[in-house]
């Protein structure tokens, strides 16, 4: 038996990041009107509630079941699926959707507006990439959908003061801050079906709407990333730019190297780097072509670089918040493809989308018309509290990149190509952020181990999944509002990760 000991000599000294005091964020401080607002909006909920739409879930399941089936035909049905249920849950012109699901710390109508803001790009990203044959996705049903149609009524509605579906007067800190950063990309995906469609007078009404995000204060983390977005967007439609770059400077702050980034100055490192900081600087790249593109690119790639090995046929070691997210996690893979990377093939990239995809869906991570809260199925115990019903539909965003750039960079018609685990063991280190990554051939498994500690204040009963009370579920579903223990394994200690997922279950 050999055993090596590596000398620690040098203890690891993460990057110091300035920090500024963190703003008081309304929703985490509930007061009696925040939960009268919470159970007006419940009750609203319930009176425009749907029923559950579950009629292809099995048939989705079973299609992913299929090893027959090609990538491109996998994501053309979880188009039509997805569409046909955000038609069904959809209210007023389709400014809002009710879904199924937990809710959020954010009123009722806060979690329906994600249902059409983290929807709607998908729909555009299909339109940019088919728009020139077809406008119409076919749902599952057989019945079409217009999807020009439908984002224009979006936009009007949404955008309208006096519309019932309007979105409303934003303020500090708010979340559809977030999500007008993904309606702002909505917007620019489709422009020639959406934007180029409207008159004088509603493109002003839209822009209005957009340009709330500039006079507001946000939390100072990848939150800066929804700001600059609009911004970005605002600017290639109107020529107005009102760009706020020391946004973007501070972005770069929260670089630490190897192509990661921190979440703040005190954040974590997760896989926000996958699905929120390189998702929206490929999106940066695609917007505004000067900007920035030699440190996004160079970034990218770095990441890419490491986070290719990641990736197994049936899982990735997931850590961090938002497991929700989790069909997402191969996107900055298929952007680094886009960017002409060189630490990737666009083989590789498309075998850890396919499988990711295939893995999730196949153990049934869509249901009722969206993913799941969890991994795989519901899981209460995975669902943060800012996560509302349908926030893991974030869950697409590597199948927007997808869609978006899949032409040009040939990856329907590519060969997929084994990841790095199909080929043999491995063993890495990213300095940066003080991880090994250890791929074993024989058990096809990958896992992830920080090599310092988050947090001192620990045990093994403290490290554990919890599940809300049956009382703390009780008000949650009366009162609308969020209200179950917070489970970030990483903030409680656990340091190492494996894609068997067992810390999980």
């Amino acid at each position: 038996m050999k055993v090596e000991i590596e000398s620690q000599t040098l203890r690891y000294q993460p990057k110091k990041i300035r920090e500024t005091k963190r703003p008081t964020i309304a929703y985490e401080h509930p007061n009696a009107l925040t939960y009268f607002k919470s159970l007006k909006e419940n009750i609203i909920r319930f009176a425009n509630k749907k029923s559950l739409y579950t009629q292809h879930d099995e048939y989705i399941k079973n299609v992913f079941m299929d090893e027959r089936v090609n990538l491109k035909y996998h994501c053309e049905s979880i188009v039509s699926y997805i569409a046909e249920a955000f038609v069904h849950y959809s209210v007023w012109d389709h400014s809002h959707a009710y879904y199924p699901g937990r809710p959020s710390q954010q009123t009722a109508r806060t979690d329906a507006m994600e249902g059409i803001s983290r929807t709607l790009p998908t729909l555009a990203a299909w339109l940019h990439a088919n728009g020139k044959s077809t406008t119409i996705i076919t749902g599952l049903n057989q019945q079409p959908i217009l999807v020009p149609e439908v984002l224009r009524k979006a936009f009007l509605a949404g955008t309208n003061p006096q519309h019932k579906g309007y979105w409303g007067r934003l303020h500090h800190c708010d979340q559809r801050v977030c999500e007008s950063a993904d309606l702002a990309l909505t917007l620019w995906m489709s422009k020639e079906w959406v934007w180029d469609c409207f008159s004088i007078d509603e493109k002003c009404q839209i822009v209005t709407w957009f340009k709330q995000v500039n006079q507001c204060e946000t939390v100072d983390n990848n939150w800066h990333l929804f700001v600059l977005t609009v911004q970005l967007v605002l600017k290639a439609l109107t020529g107005e730019d009102e760009v706020q770059y020391e946004k973007y400077e501070r972005v770069k702050e929260f670089y630490v190297g190897d192509g990661w980034f921190r979440d703040g100055a005190k954040g974590n490192y997760d896989y926000y780097n996958a699905w929120a900081f390189h998702y929206s600087l490929y999106w940066f790249t695609q917007i505004d072509v000067d900007f920035d593109s030699t440190f996004i690119k160079s970034a990218l790639s770095d990441f890419v670089g490491n986070y290719r090995y990641f990736f197994g046929k049936e899982g990735f070691p997931f850590f961090g918040r938002s497991a929700c997210y989790r069909l997402a996690a191969a996107a900055p893979l298929l952007a680094a493809v886009d960017l002409q990377s060189d630490k990737i093939t666009i083989g590789e990239a498309k075998r850890a989308f396919h499988c990711n995809l295939k893995y999730f869906i196949s153990n049934g991570a869509l249901k009722a018309g969206l993913p799941t809260q969890g991994l795989f199925n519901e899981d209460v115990r995975l669902v943060d509290n800012y996560s509302g019903p349908a926030s893991s539909l974030w869950s697409l965003r590597a199948l927007n990149i997808a869609l978006f750039c899949g032409e040009k960079i040939n990856l329907w018609q590519a060969e997929e190509a084994p990841l790095a685990i199909e080929q043999g063991n491995f063993e890495l280190d990213i300095s940066a952020i003080n991880m090994k990554v250890l791929g074993v051939y024989e058990t096809q498994e990958v896992i992830a181990i920080f090599k310092n500690e988050y947090t001192q204040d620990q045990s093994p009963l403290s490290r554990r999944l919890l599940a809300p009370s049956r009382w703390e579920q009780t008000i949650e579903k009366i009162t609308g509002r969020a209200n179950r223990p917070k489970n970030n394994l990483l903030r409680k200690g656990v340091t190492c990760y494996s894609s068997k997922m067992e810390s999980f279950f």
